[in-house]
Parts: structure tokens; sequence; C-alpha cells
């Protein structure tokens, strides 16, 4: 029997046209990858034979070198190139990058790379769908492992490329790199730049953005170019970005939109007196108009205007453009009535001029038809927020930049289903009362905010006034007389912050400011473990708690010797983090672990009945730390020692509970010191 479809899941139309365009595109690439790949082997193939004669005369070894690359969805496949590098194990043993003067590289090895030829048998890979002209550059698959995931995820969702827009900008890679500290240059210097690009490329690709990436990769052959660096802008909106996307696509909108205008004002005046034009000359005219009017954009930089973010000032440039358009065709037509230079009469001015109107309407409207549909739309799903009350009621207090910004925040995506604004009360100007700003309706003053809360049932207010404001004291005063809670606009910042650096998804609504600093005062900033602070106070409550119980408790402190693997800020934060995560996974759920200065972690054991469960906890760090860390490709060994003991009594701390000091406790423990690991390989 067939399952009834399930009907209570809504389709969702969006999702399904980005799937079928996202399909769409993949497949134009693919037709465009399987047809220039092609093209290119069977043009080139000549050039090839000529090449693998001289490179077999050049040095014993095969023509190609066949070599592991990371591919698509995480699929190793093998990269083939023109060998470049002596046939000998070091080649292939050596490191995954070379640098200037590589004594690996043959002679004819140093021009095939500088001149990129080295590359073209990857034409074969775009051919049978490993590769795409045009992609992020594959990587080996020993540093592709070092990535992080969502960088992974992102990067290897796509066919890796011939060409990136990463390959063009460290097209002379080799230059960059010091053969004394190789690896460590690359992972450091060039390696994140790469996938930084490479992620843009996916995120921004079109089908015109990859011609200006392979434009760019055939330009930079060019010896004069490719001692230039091209500008990250020119890559991505290169010639063909910019000619169709400003040019080419504006012009073919404003053809049709004057078309349309000509053709709606011929039909109107052809109403109220004869028109002697035949169809051809009103289309025309039409592009005549729109040539006119693309020409004044052009020139005055009015089509370089991002128009789904535009301001109101960039509709002057085209109200500018339009007119000077349409007075250019007044002139001529003046002139064509003066000395009937064409077999057909002049038109009435003030027709010219109505389709001008109607043209600079339509121009607009096609410009800002994105603003004017989110308009709309807002004011719908506003309307439908108030009648069904959804999220708190809120009133914005205040009148000036920060309440502007206060009510644009509240009434975005992620606030919306948070609160719902009834309105605004200004302190400072009364003859405003009753009347609509920033699209909030001004409900009153601050002193009649009791009644609006009872009216409107508000159980927010919303405050952009300035801290040191003496209105801040009443609203404090309503709070602790009134069932309302207080927002200032600095904690609205901060959740928009939360939201843009580290997405969660859902907050929960309030989030109060004080709170925050609280949690900030007693945690590290950098492992948001426990810090000094919030360790001493856990000890002396420990301290309470083993007197009144006769409990044992015990300590450990890991401390790490940075001397050996601290090259950088960067690697040694990402290393801290990870020790930090190691040690929290490793401990009881009982115990607190802290970070108590820059080197050194420490660990309060509660209820440690014996030694014996002392040495299982440490048998657990231990392990935990004497894995490798793997740091931006980077394989780190730790040295480290582990300081650990049950807690005797015997240095005092607790004769004096308020006064314990975590220093005390270092200071007594019988250190047991065993070294995790002694070397660091890199």
């Amino acid at each position: 029997m067939t399952q009834a479809a399930d009907v209570s899941k809504p389709i969702n139309l969006h999702q399904i046209s980005i799937s079928s365009g996202h399909f769409i595109k993949e497949l134009l690439k693919r037709l465009f990858d399987i047809t220039a790949s092609l093209i290119g082997l069977i043009i080139l193939s000549p050039v090839f034979a000529y090449i693998a004669y001289f490179i077999k005369r050049d040095s014993p070894g095969p023509v190609f070198f066949l070599g592991p690359r990371m591919g698509r969805n995480g699929k190793p496949f093998n990269i083939i190139k023109f060998r470049t590098m002596f046939e000998d194990p070091r080649s292939y043993n050596g490191p995954r990058v070379t640098a200037k003067g590589d004594d690996r590289i043959t002679p004819l090895g140093h021009w095939l790379r500088d001149t990129k030829v080295n590359e073209l048998p990857q034409l074969w890979n775009v051919l049978i769908g490993e590769m795409s002209l045009v992609g992020p550059r594959p990587e080996d698959v020993k540093i592709a492992e070092s990535w992080s995931a969502d960088a992974a995820d992102e990067i290897l969702s796509v066919r890796p490329g011939v060409t990136s827009p990463a390959s063009i900008l460290y097209h002379d890679e080799e230059r960059l790199l010091s053969s004394t500290n190789l690896m460590g240059d690359y992972f450091k210097n060039i390696l994140p730049d790469k996938m930084r690009l490479d992620r843009l490329y996916i995120r921004y690709h079109s089908f015109f953005s990859d011609l200006d990436i392979i434009f760019w990769t055939l330009a930079i052959l060019v010896p004069r170019i490719a001692k230039t660096r091209i500008p990250e802008g020119y890559i991505f909106a290169g010639p063909f970005t910019v000619l169709v996307r400003r040019y080419l696509h504006w012009f073919t909108l404003d053809l049709v939109t004057a078309l349309f205008a000509v053709m709606v004002t011929s039909l109107l005046w052809r109403t109220s007196a004869p028109l002697d034009w035949g169809t051809t000359n009103l289309v025309a005219l039409g592009i005549l108009l729109a040539f006119l009017f693309s020409s004044v954009n052009s020139i005055f930089g009015v089509n370089k205007v991002v128009w789904s973010k535009a301001k109101f000032d960039d509709a002057v440039g085209l109200g500018f453009s339009c007119g000077f358009a349409t007075l250019i065709i007044l002139i001529l037509d003046f002139l064509q009535a003066r000395y009937q230079w064409l077999p057909y009469p002049s038109l009435p001015p003030m027709m010219v001029v109505t389709g001008g109107l109607f043209a600079g309407t339509g121009f607009l409207a096609v410009r800002y038809r994105l603003r004017f549909i989110s308009a709309i739309a807002n004011v719908w799903l506003s309307w439908r927020k108030n009648q069904v009350n959804v999220g708190e009621r809120m009133i914005i207090v205040g009148m000036d930049e920060g309440t502007q910004i206060a009510s644009w925040l509240v009434q975005r995506n992620m606030f919306r289903t948070a609160f719902s604004v009834v309105g605004m009360v200004d302190h400072l100007d009364p003859t405003i009362y009753g009347m609509k700003v920033n699209g909030l309706w001004v409900l009153g003053s601050v002193n009649d905010l009791p009644a609006l809360l009872q009216k409107h049932d508000v159980g927010v207010i919303l405050s952009a006034l300035p801290q040191n404001s003496p209105e801040i004291e009443y609203l404090f005063a309503l709070q602790k007389a009134a069932p309302v809670r207080i927002i200032f606009l600095n904690d609205l910042l901060w959740i928009v912050d939360q939201q843009v650096t580290k997405p969660v998804g859902t907050m929960d609504f309030p989030l109060w400011l004080d709170q925050r600093m609280e949690y900030k005062a007693l945690h590290d900033t950098l492992t948001e473990l426990p810090n000094w602070t919030l360790f001493q106070d856990r000890l002396r409550h420990s301290l309470a708690f083993a007197k009144r119980n006769t409990s044992q408790r015990g300590f450990m402190f890991v401390e790490l010797n940075w001397l050996q693997f601290a090259q950088d800020d960067l690697s040694r934060n990402a290393l801290l983090k990870e020790i930090a995560a190691r040690l929290n996974k490793a401990k009881r759920d009982v115990d607190t672990l802290a970070r108590v200065n820059d080197e050194r972690f420490a660990l309060l054991l509660e209820n440690v009945p014996d030694q014996l469960q002392l040495d299982a906890i440490q048998k657990r760090i231990t392990c935990a730390l004497s894995a490798p860390f793997k740091i931006w490709g980077k394989e780190i060994n730790i040295q480290a020692s582990i300081s650990v003991n049950i807690c005797k009594g015997v240095c005092g701390v607790e004769d004096d509970v308020r006064n314990a000091n975590v220093n005390q406790c270092y200071e007594c423990v019988c250190v047991k010191t065993m070294a995790i690991r002694s070397e660091v390989s890199l």
C-alpha cells in the first residue's frame, strides 16, 4: 500500500529554487570543463610530445609525475603534471612544497615551473571529472588533513581547479619560502591566506568570474604583469565580470525599461493625436534613450553602485542621467523639426518629456526593486507580528541616533520573534507625541511610562539613553515598582556581535551585562576555564567541606615548558586551547580545573579516597597529554611536568580556611615530576 505524502510540512520553494539553480550552475560549469579540456588536449598534443622529448633528454625518469592530492568530498586522486624533479627518493620523501633553488628540481624543471607549463597535463584530470579548470588548488593529502573541519568541508565541497585566485596571487610562491624553515613558512605565511582565498572563491564564483581567473592566469605569464601583485578585487571581479555585471546586465534591463516606456507613451499619445512614427522608429528611440542613459551612468560611475544597499542620494545620480538623456533627445528632436534631416516628422516635446519621466520611473524601480519588495514584506511581517503578539512587548526610550539603531535592530529577523515593539517614548520633544518616527509611534514622555506599561502590557524597556542621563535612575525606580525588565542598547549590540562572531542559532533573552562581566572576571579569556580567582574560591569551599566531613582532597599542577615550541602567539594560543580541552575531558566531573597563570594548570581533586585513585587520575591526565598535538599542520609533542599529591594538611591551609591560598598548596605539594615528552617534532 502506498503511503500518503506528508502534507503537514510546507514545501520550501525558495530552497528548491536554490537547489535547482545550483544544479544548473554546476552542470554548465562541467560542460564548459569538458569542452575546454578536450579542445585543449587535442590542440596541445603536439606540444606535449615536444615537451616529453626534452624531459626524457634532460634527465632519466618518467615524463609525467603522479602525485596524491585531496579531491572533492575528501576523496584523494592522482594529479598529473610534467615531471620537474630528478627521479630520486629524495624527490618523493622530501618536503611537500618547494622553495627557490631546490636542488631536487631538474634544469628543465625550473623553466616548466616558472611558466606553469608543467600544469598543462591536468587537463586530463579535468576531462575525467577529478578536477575543474577553475577551483581551489588541490592540496597534498598530508597537508589537507591538517585543515580545520569547517574549512575542509567548504573547500572540498567543489572540484579542485587547475587554476584559482590563490594560484594567481601566489604564482611566485617558491620565492616567498625559505629553504631553512620551508614547511614552517608555508603553514604560517602562505597556507592560511590560500585557504581564505579558496573559501572566498567558493562563496562568490560564477561563470564570468571563472573566465576572469583564466584570463589572469594567462596574463601572469607576461613578465611585466607577473612582477606586479594583482589586487584581490580585480581577480574576483575582473574584466569579464565587470563587463557583464556593471555594463551589459544593466544596459539590458535599461533597454527593456526604455522600450516599455516608449511603448506606453506612444499608446497614450495616440489616444489624443495621430503619431506618424512606425514601430521601427519607436524601437530606435528606446535604444537611443537606453544607450544615452547607460553612457552617462558609466561616465559618472552610477553603474558601480550596489543597488541592493544603495542610499537615497544614489537615486539623484539616476535622475540626472535620465534628465540628461531626455535633454539630448529633445535637442535632436528640435533639430529634426527645424532641418527635417530624417523622412518622418518630429515628436511633440511634451511626448518626449513624458517618455523620459516614464523611463526614469522604470529605471528607479528596476534598481530599487529589492528594496521595494523588502519594504512591503517588512510591513506585512510587522502587521502579522502585531496581530499574533509574537515575543515580549517592548517600548524604546530615547530620541537620538542610538534610538534609530535600536529600532532598526529589534526589527531584524534575529529579534523579530523575541520582541514586539509597541512604540517609543521621548523626553526631549513633546511636539512629536502621537506621530511616527523611524516607523514607530511616539507614545509620550518618560513620565508616561507607568500608564503605558499597563495599557500595552509591556514587559521590556529598551533604553537608548546615555548612561549618565538622569532618566536612567527613573527607569531603575520604575523597574522596582513594576514587573518590567530593562535592556540597554549595549546589551543588544553585544548580542549582535555574538551572533556575527559565534553564531549559536537561538539565544536566550534577555542577556544581562552584569552576568557577562561576572563570567569574564572569573574565567580565563583564552581557555574559558576558571581563573585564579574562581579557583581560589572553589578551594576555600572544598577546604571547608573537607574539614566538616573529614574527606580527603588532592591537588594536581601541570606545568608547561614553552621554550621549544612557542614560535608565535597564534600557534601558542591554539595549543593552549587544545591542552585545556584534553585536560577538561580527562578530569572527573566533580573536580575543578583552572588555568592559574600563563603556563600552569591546577586541578582540585575532590574526595580522593586513597593513593590508587590519585594514580588513576594522574594516568588519565598523562595519557591525554602524551598524544601528539596537531596545530596548523605541525605535530607537536609538549614538554610538561605534573606535580600531584593528596593533601595531608601539613601546610596549614585548613587552619585558616578564609585565607587559604593556591600558592600555599602548590608549595606544599610533594612534587612527583614526570616528563611527558621531551622532544618536539615540527
